[in-house]
């Protein structure tokens, strides 16, 4: 009968000639078939005679159910955290000289040996030997939950191992050695160099040089590694440690051995509300009072990733769609890139209340946006600002009004002051019909528009409004004062669950389960520390693996999501970590480039993912005929996402902004800050990767030109601190940016730096400018940019060096052709002197101002004139003057204007 052995991995007992486990896929080391000396994994030539080997891979040894790469399968390029252990032999030099080499060569083979089966019994593997130095890692190509333990515990196993074989070399050939181990976790490089798996990386130079500096016999590890592993290893803590490469003295410890063993646990069901029954009734309360009041009130949900803010929505939504006569409920998501995306959260509402799908062509998204809109007004008695509302909320939608509503370069602060009126409006037109409750996810990713937006509501519907906000505690940091000192708002901070409680949930979700699980219920609460997420993942993975033992649960959130990562087919990791390029929410269609490169059933993996827990399905998506995904937790997208490569991101972010700009089509303005992020990470990761220069080029050229668009779009909506970090962003994407590109955008910077009260960063800019543009020769920048700076400055109080800049500007323009940056300079000029009292001057200045716009056809400017003109004529009492030029100003006046010009008629009485 053929022989048998076990397999290091599993323990299973497998034929004598079997190359992989066939209980759990690990590749089993390799027998020499000259002396039958069972040799490390990867091995090319016996460790004991020098025999060929057969050809193989130097693949780990799982020590979970995760699937390792096969022969023919090479591990992909990944960046991955890791834990890389060194152990060097000392006393080789002293035994060569004792020694007959063959019998050196043999016995250090063998103690190599004896190293490296520790390195395989606690799941790392062997990367390579070198002399008397063997590398092992612990977290590539599979990640364990508690890797820096296990790296740690082999070395200590280790150091033990050698006490046999330093016995039988000093009572064999009068020789001793020695062992020092090092040991350093951090984030590697893992992939093929050459023909083998192997990992790069800082933390592989520190745990070498740990290793040298460490004490004969000792196991020595740095601070990552210590702090991951301290609850089960105890340490001696060493002096900072001089380190070749390392111009700061880097911290160390001594490990001294094994504090407990890993705990046991286990589980998996759906999540239910647990803990949580005084906010869920909270919530509901608020319904009720909002709609027997009939006044909106605010109700901010704050807590850490996985406490379970979002299910404690899903539970209000359950209960409200449950009632006798349900509210109404439109939910809004503000996206993790964030501040790029001004009002992303109110066009999700729009697009839902209205039934607006991209496939609809401009013209009929138009046409259910105004209809819909002026429907609303109607029942509030206001008809006719239907279409004025409609073509304000049209702006956040990406959507073009007719050409006879649009207005012609609106004031960006009155502008969003309408938008706010407007939405104001849609949204007390919908309360109005039936109560309503608006959800706003992740607030803490808004942009500061949408905020303001939620305040602006908060303060001013009239209509039974409940709005519900989820936030992390990041946004406390934005806004300290969120929803503080008002009647109508409410803050609810979910906490951990207290320890009983977590057991409930645990024992909820392992309740399907009939392997025992009564004795683990403590232990995965335990670990859980409170967090339902976290619970839930635990029970999960032990759940999908019916072999794991609760020993397996991961410590962190982290090395947990990592974990179920690498447990998954190869192909279903690729997948996830394409779509965490997209984002935290993504659609079918910007995957399948990978599926067809991978050759996978896209839509078989995707729900094969939402089986698994991975993914949910979104309710709805603005992309028609696009299924819309999101991950369950945003946690399992930023791991999926740490593992690419740095290339490999700025290839992926390229394709998914050219994805969203392809099915965008004419309506592409809308995400532009999307496209622009997308385009911008892709250049940042370019530059970080070392693209070769041309492609870089050509890649911070698109990005450029859509950072400068987005920065563009939120300006138009006076979202000021976006379209400045835009513009930023922009002007840092290249050190090569031309000199004209980084003057136009310096200026857009300068205006938007001035709309925030930034009057100092304004000029500064524009005075950076200023030198492109006298370069240049080019006059009418110049003197623009003067005009800019004398504004900035009379904000300042700087009222002598103002006035000075205007002239500046006017001298270099008022001897050529006539221009409307002549015709602004001498406008602002005069109304500076009118507020100095220099009426003479406003006079002389406004009549020239006035000339030139007549003679360019500059409406609006000759409006502005003859309003300067009626309020000097009315200073000096010289009231026919004053009225004749001021009705003059209301009939040139376009609609945005005539407002002021009506109102300074009328304090003439």
């Amino acid at each position: 009968m053929e022989g048998r052995r076990a397999c290091p991995s599993c323990a299973a007992e497998n034929p004598v000639r079997a190359r992989f486990c066939m209980s759990c896929g690990a590749e089993l080391p390799p027998s020499c078939p000259s002396c039958g000396t069972e040799n490390p994994v990867g091995a090319k030539f016996c460790i004991e005679c020098g025999t060929a080997l057969s050809a193989g891979t130097a693949s780990p040894a799982p020590a979970t159910k995760a699937r390792p790469p096969t022969p023919t399968e090479a591990p992909p390029e990944e960046r991955r955290q890791a834990t890389v252990l060194f152990a060097d032999l000392s006393g080789y030099t002293a035994a060569a000289e004792r020694m007959d080499p063959e019998a050196l060569k043999a016995l250090v083979d063998r103690t190599l040996r004896l190293l490296g089966e520790e390195i395989e019994r606690f799941g790392g593997s062997i990367d390579k030997f070198i002399g008397d130095n063997v590398m092992g890692v612990f977290g590539a190509p599979v990640t364990h939950e508690d890797d820096p333990e296990r790296a740690v515990r082999a070395g200590l196993a280790m150091q033990a191992a050698m006490e046999g074989a330093k016995r039988e070399s000093r009572e064999k050939h009068g020789v001793d050695f020695s062992l020092r181990v090092g040991i350093n976790s951090g984030e590697v490089m893992a992939g093929a160099v050459g023909d083998r798996y192997t990992v790069m990386g800082d933390p592989v130079n520190v745990a070498a040089r740990l290793q040298a500096a460490g004490r004969p016999d000792s196991v020595t590890v740095g601070e990552s590694t210590y702090r991951a592993s301290r609850e089960a290893i105890s340490y001696e803590r060493l002096e900072p440690l001089a380190l070749k490469g390392k111009e700061e003295p880097v911290p160390a410890w001594e490990a001294t051995g094994v504090l407990s063993e890993p705990r046991h646990a286990a589980g998996r069901a759906q999540t239910p509300l647990i803990g949580r029954e005084e906010e869920a009734s909270l919530l509901t309360s608020l319904v009720e009072r909002v709609e027997r009041e009939g006044s909106p009130h605010l109700v901010t949900v704050i807590g850490q990733a996985g406490v379970g803010k979002s299910r404690l929505l899903r539970e209000l939504a359950s209960t409200l769609a449950d009632s006798e006569d349900p509210p109404t409920i439109r939910r809004g998501q503000c996206p993790p890139y964030g501040a790029g995306i001004a009002y992303w959260a109110l066009a999700e509402v729009l697009n839902d209340e209205f039934e607006i799908r991209d496939t609809d062509a401009p013209d009929a998204a138009w046409e259910k946006l105004r209809g819909g809109v002026t429907e609303l007004m109607e029942e509030l008695g206001d008809e006719a600002s239907g279409e004025r509302n409609a073509t304000l909320l049209a702006i956040p939608l990406g959507l073009e009004p007719p050409e006879e509503l649009r207005q012609a370069e609106p004031d960006p602060q009155r502008m969003r002051e309408a938008l706010f009126s407007a939405a104001r409006a849609v949204v007390e037109g919908i309360a109005r019909r039936r109560p309503l409750v608006l959800a706003i996810d992740d607030i803490h990713w808004a942009d500061e528009g949408m905020l303001d937006l939620i305040d602006h509501l908060t303060r001013w519907v009239r209509a039974p409004l409940l709005l519900v906000c989820l936030a992390r505690d990041e946004l406390l940091e934005r806004r300290p004062g969120w929803g503080g000192g008002r009647r109508n708002a409410t803050t609810i901070s979910l906490e951990p669950l207290t320890e009983s409680e977590t057991r409930e949930l645990v024992a909820a979700l392992l309740a399907s389960s009939d392997n025992g699980s009564g004795d683990l219920i403590p232990q995965v609460a335990e670990r859980s520390g409170g967090n339902p997420l976290f619970a839930e993942e635990m029970v999960n993975r032990l759940l999908e693996e019916e072999t794991a033992e609760a020993e397996a649960l991961p410590r962190t959130v982290q090395s947990l999501l990592a974990a179920r990562l690498d447990s998954l087919d190869r192909l279903e990791r690729r997948l996830l970590q394409s779509a965490s390029v997209v984002g935290q929410t993504f659609w079918e269609g910007a995957l399948a480039a990978t599926a067809s490169q991978e050759g996978l059933d896209l839509g078989a993996t995707l729900a094969n993912l939402e089986e698994k827990d991975l993914l949910i399905p979104s309710a709805g998506s603005r992309l028609a005929g696009e299924r819309e995904y999101a991950f369950k937790h945003v946690l399992i997208r930023d791991v999926a996402y740490s593992m690419l490569p740095k290339s490999v991101r700025c290839r992926k972010h390229v394709e998914v902004a050219e994805f969203i700009r392809d099915r965008a089509r004419e309506r592409s303005d809308g995400v532009i800050g999307l496209i622009a992020e997308h385009f911008a990470r892709a250049a940042a990761l370019g530059s970080e990767a070392g693209l070769e220069s041309d492609a870089l080029g050509q890649l911070q050229a698109q990005a450029l030109e859509s950072l400068e668009a987005a920065g563009d779009a939120a300006a138009a909506l006076y979202s000021n601190a976006e379209a400045f970090d835009r513009y930023t962003a922009a002007l840092e994407i290249s050190e090569s940016l031309d000199a004209g590109s980084a003057a136009r955008i310096g200026e857009k910077q300068g205006d938007v730096a001035l709309r925030m009260g930034r009057v100092d960063a304004a000029v500064r800019v524009w005075e950076g400018c200023l030198e492109h543009h006298r370069a240049e020769e080019d006059l009418a920048r110049v003197a623009d940019l003067h005009r800019k700076i004398g504004a900035a400055l009379w904000h300042k109080g700087e009222r002598r060096a103002s006035i000075d800049n205007y002239q500046r500007g006017i001298d270099l323009l008022k001897d050529g052709p006539p221009c409307i940056e002549l015709v602004r300079l001498y406008e602002e000029a005069a109304s500076l002197y009118m507020h100095t009292g220099d009426n003479m001057l406003a006079i002389y200045a406004s009549e020239k101002a006035l000339r030139l716009a007549e003679r360019l056809d500059e409406a609006r400017a000759a409006s502005r004139a003859h309003g300067i003109f009626g309020r000097v004529f009315g200073r000096i009492g010289d009231s026919e003057k004053a009225r004749e030029n001021l009705e003059r100003s209301v009939a040139l006046a376009r609609e945005s204007d005539r407002a002021e010009a009506v109102r300074a008629l009328l304090t003439l009485g």
